[in-house]
């Protein structure tokens, strides 16, 4: 009997030492991971500083696409902005929508975004939960500095959606709301298909719920759809995380929608006090960027090459994580 006891204890001992040791090399892996740092032009408006806080990025060609809100007037303005690495200016845009007397509406709040190849689709939210919103795709052929753009579609949705992926190949649109406590799926029309939420949500590792049914979970901040998979960039957040411990992850679903879903994930690292997830991501040329701070005098993106963060991605058992 004694033997027995010895043997369970042992066996027992051993399994935590294996994740202890699992665990202390998937955060070495992070904490190895080479991220190089890219330098942007301070923002101008009108030819005097500007500061305004971080939403989405998207990067075509040459052109860093940023969407950000204008806190340093009153009211705050949602704008779209557009750089290159060697510009030593921006490209900006005012996109806050105006109600029928031409007045501004309350949605400043631009959201993460991306292309679908000719246009690009933005959420314009009001700047608190459960907000409304409004979705908007810009075609990027008619984008002429100075001059105001015309939206080729719009749609209102009533939820604050802080970040939109598009599907050139499926015409679908993904939606997150604030704390990405529901996704939403949208044809390229603007008519629902689908909606995430509960369960769902908690089998995908999505969405920070509070309350009696409080979970941690993925506060999406920025999302890209690739082909068939789709990257998740934001802060990990809820029940039972350390504050103290770095909260960026990407996350990575192959067929996101669907019951059979595939999820991989990477911790990310801090680079010094600033959480890499916390704000704009994008994906170019074989490296995902991420703009964590907001726009001002001086202006950095962080970059990381994607096979090395695929290399340090972790399986997520999906079957596991839905039945709890």
């Amino acid at each position: 009997m004694r033997c027995r006891f010895l043997w369970v204890l042992g066996r027992r001992l051993m399994i935590i030492s294996c994740a202890a040791l699992a665990l202390h090399l998937r955060q070495s892996l992070a904490e190895d991971l080479t991220v190089g740092t890219l330098s942007l032009s301070a923002l101008r408006i009108n030819g005097q500083p500007a500061r305004a806080h971080t939403q989405g990025l998207e990067i075509i060609s040459s052109n860093y696409f940023v969407t950000a809100r204008q806190d340093d007037v009153l009211p705050k303005r949602a704008l779209l902005l557009r750089t290159d690495a060697h510009r030593t200016d921006w490209d900006v845009w005012d996109i806050t929508p105006t109600d029928a007397r031409g007045d501004l509406a309350p949605l400043n709040h631009p959201g993460g975004m991306q292309s679908d190849g000719t246009r690009l689709w933005i959420p314009l939210a009001e700047s608190k939960r459960n907000g409304s919103s409004l979705i908007r795709a810009y075609p990027m052929g008619g984008m002429v500095a100075g001059q105001p753009l015309k939206a080729e579609v719009e749609f209102p949705v009533s939820d604050h959606i802080g970040a939109l992926a598009v599907s050139a190949e499926r015409k679908i649109v993904y939606g997150a709301s604030w704390d990405t406590e529901t996704v939403y799926m949208w044809d390229f029309g603007g008519r629902l298909q689908r909606t995430l939420k509960g369960s769902e949500m908690e089998g995908r590792r999505l969405g920070v719920v509070s309350g009696v049914n409080r979970r941690a979970g993925l506060a999406v901040q920025d999302w890209k759809m690739m082909g068939d998979r789709l990257f998740a960039s934001g802060l990990f957040r809820g029940a039972g995380v350390a504050p103290e411990s770095p909260q960026s992850r990407l996350m990575i679903f192959t067929s996101f929608s669907e019951t059979g879903f595939q999820q991989r994930y990477i911790s990310l690292p801090k680079q010094g006090k600033t959480e890499l997830a916390q704000e704009a991501m994008a994906i170019a040329d074989g490296l995902v960027y991420f703009l964590p701070e907001d726009l001002g005098a001086s202006n950095r993106i962080f970059r990381v090459f994607l096979a090395d963060l695929m290399k340090r991605s972790v399986l997520q058992d999906s079957r596991a994580s839905q039945k709890r």
